[in-house]
Order: structure tokens, then sequence, then C-alpha cells
């Protein structure tokens, strides 16, 4: 059991790492190339920050903790939200006044995501094509049709800025998602060995320990993002985070043999308000950005205030019903 804790926290540690450094390298691809940050944000520091949690969704169909799987996709969905609005306490400012509303696009094509699964839940997976479920198959649709539209309503508002040189940036950001894939690996093990250890339900390791452990990235690329004031950049990493969690369910059909979403079992009912949970937050965040929320309590944001109460509730709304299990 200690050495599972030392390999979760080690794995941790390097995917914080790698968030860091990932945004750093795409801002400098942004530069070079001439893309949006938003655009940037969605598609790239999205996808890679979301690795860990396509290698620990695969990784928990092969190795039978489905729970975990599908508890860290929707769990990371939600915790990616909480860290958006704690983007908004530290920021100074209204942030969601800041942002560009064509984060709007991805942030809705998430909601529908996530409402496909809580769907193919309810069905126990749905109909299946071998061992992929219609329905996950829906989601890699949606999921294009998100990556698709987002691209086409960045491009109508891009601003023209100044290129500059490449260099390594494409190579930093590389390296970057190697760690993420190496360290995402090390820590499904490591949860399903604490799991088996401590008596945790596997869908309540999955929305908590594993969640928080695999958005790092997320929450590091930021962090780094705030601090360079890349607001559109931060928004456009946590949408497009979301989308491609949703997305890793499809993959982990692969693996697990079966439609992962209808081999849940008693877990079923726990990871559902998981999900709405996710919905709920992505909701309230959607409706501030469109309502260029600029309310402010002395320095405080009270959207993004809001909106981190609503993780909190969940949090605790959680953890009550899996004690009383």
């Amino acid at each position: 059991m200690p050495l599972a804790w030392l390999v979760l926290v080690s794995s941790a540690v390097a995917i914080l790492w790698s968030g860091r450094t990932l945004v750093r390298a795409a801002e400098g691809i942004a530069l070079a190339t001439g893309l949006s940050r938003g655009w940037v944000g969605f598609i790239l520091v999205g996808m890679v920050t979301s690795l860990p949690e396509l290698v620990v969704t695969m990784t928990g169909g092969g190795i039978e903790v489905p729970a975990i799987a599908v508890g860290n996709s929707l769990g990371s969905n939600a915790f990616n939200i909480g860290v958006l609005a704690l983007g908004g306490l530290f920021a100074g400012k209204a942030l969601f006044a800041e942002l560009s509303t064509t984060h709007g696009v991805s942030a809705s094509m998430g909601i529908m995501m996530s409402a496909v699964v809580l769907a193919a839940i309810a069905l126990g997976g749905g109909p299946a094509i071998g061992s992929i479920s219609v329905l996950s198959i829906l989601i890699v649709v949606l999921y294009m049709g998100a990556a698709w539209l987002q691209y086409t309503v960045e491009k109508q508002v891009q601003e023209v800025r100044p290129r500059s040189p490449l260099g390594t940036a494409a190579w930093r950001a590389g390296g970057a998602a190697v760690v993420v894939v190496i360290a995402g690996v090390a820590l499904t093990y490591a949860a399903r060995a604490v799991t088996e250890g401590s008596g945790i339900t596997q869908s309540l390791m999955g929305a908590t320990l594993v969640a928080l452990a695999t958005s790092l990235p997320e929450l590091a690329s930021s962090w780094e993002a705030l601090r360079i004031g890349a607001y559109d950049m931060l928004a456009g990493n946590i949408f497009g985070s979301n989308a491609f969690n949703v997305f890793t369910v499809f993959f982990t059909d692969l693996t697990y043999g079966r439609p992962v979403l209808g081999g849940l079992g008693g877990e079923q009912s726990a990871l559902m308000l998981v999900g709405a949970w996710g919905i709920g937050l992505a909701a309230m965040a959607l409706v501030a950005l469109h309502m260029r929320a600029r309310w402010r309590w002395r320095r405080v944001d009270i959207a993004s205030a809001l909106v981190l109460l609503g993780y909190l509730a969940g949090l605790a709304a959680l953890a009550t019903r899996s004690a009383s299990i």
C-alpha cells in the first residue's frame, strides 16, 4: 500500500510538470502559426492535458476496473470546471467577461457529449457493433463536430498577430505528452492497488483522487496561462479537455472488450451522479460566459465563486453517498 501511494503521488508530480511545460510550448506554437489561443487551447493543450484521462480510462478498461475508468473521465470534467473557477478567483478580474464567447461552442458540445454518456449508462451501454457501443460511436462524431465548429468560429474572430519562429516549441510539447502518457499508466495501476487495499469504491476513487491527479495538467497549464494573461487559452484548454475526456469512452470500449458503460454494475447510479454534476457545472460556466458576467464583490469574481461552490457541493454529495453505501 505505501508503494502504491508513492507511485500515485510521483505520477501526479510528473503530470503537473508536463502541464506547465506544455502551455509555454503551446504559446510558442500559437505565435509561430498565427492560430488563435482559443483554438490552440482547445485542440493542442486540451488534447495533450487530457492524455492522462485517455490512458487511465483505456487502462482501466483493460484491467477490468470500468468504474474507475468512467469515473475518472466524468469526474475530471467536473474538476476542470472547478479549475476554471479557481482561475477566475485568482485573475483579479471578472474572468468570464474577458473570455471570447466562441468558447460557448465547445462548452455546449461537451455538455451534449456528457448527456449521451448518461443515456448510455441508463441503457446499460445501448446497442453495440461488436465490442463498441453505438452511442460511443456517436460520441466520436460529436467530438469531431465540436472540433470543426470550434475551428470555424475561432477563424471568424481570429486577430492578426506578428509571427515568431517555432523554435523548440513542438519538441517541448511532444516531450510533455510522452511524460503524461507514462505517468498516466503508472497512475492507473497505483489507483487500483489503493482501491483494493483501502476499501474505497471504484467510482469515488475515479471521480476524486484519480480525476484530480489526471487533471493536474489542466491545473498547471491553466495557472501558467493565467500568469501570462492568456485567458482564452485557459478556457480553450478546459472546455477542449472536457470534450476530449468524454471522447475517451470510445477507446475504453476497445480495451474493455464490450461497451464499458454497460459494465458498471452497482456503480451505475453513482457515475450518473458524477456525470450530472459535471453537466451542471459546465452549464453554470456557459451561462456566465454568455452573460459576460462582471459581478464582483471587492476583488472576488462572483460568477467564479458560485461555480466553485457548485463543485464543492457536488463533491460533498458524492462523498456522502459513497459513505452511506
